[in-house]
């Protein structure tokens, strides 16, 4: 259960950040942030907001890498364990898309800012891959991607500026 959940986190941090730009395009997404600044901090107060939990939407939801040592009982408290390398990709591919979400995807401008973004997203999803109970962690995304899809929904309905 936790796949679709996760699936429909993903799907709504999207949307939260198609509304909060108003344009699916990377590109259009790369120029109104170099000129107006990270994603994150610019703008109404719920936009920026929403910026921030669609990251969080997409680090919560990052895929847990199954092994060898998943065949034992679940345990009631999460534990970390080192992540694998599978969980590793999918932590630098989730965590990327967080960054990009609140810091922008364009590295040429605020080059500390943006790179300091994606250290810390990817850091973050993969201590979150290596939860073995990833039902909470998926149930937690979804509630991020909500509200973030809520706030870009008010940004897109009030459209006073980005």
């Amino acid at each position: 259960m936790a796949r679709p959940l996760a699936v429909g986190a993903v799907l709504l941090a999207v949307l939260a950040v198609l509304e909060r730009w108003g344009t699916p395009s990377l590109e259009a997404i790369v120029g109104a942030q170099s000129v107006l600044g990270a994603g994150g901090v610019v703008g109404p107060g719920s936009a920026a907001a929403s910026a921030w939990f669609a990251a969080a939407a997409l680090v919560l939801s990052s895929p847990r890498a199954a092994g060898d040592d998943d065949a034992g009982p679940v345990e009631p408290v999460p534990r970390r364990r080192r992540p694998r390398p599978a969980a590793l990709v999918s932590a630098v591919a989730t965590g990327s898309a967080a960054a990009v979400a609140v810091a922008g995807p364009a590295f040429a401008v605020d080059l500390p800012v943006r790179l300091g973004a994606t250290v810390v997203a990817v850091v973050v999803a993969a201590a979150v891959s290596s939860l073995r109970w990833q039902q909470a962690t998926a149930g937690l995304a979804l509630t991020a991607a909500v509200v973030a899809a809520a706030l870009g929904a008010a940004v897109t309905a009030g459209r006073v500026g980005l």
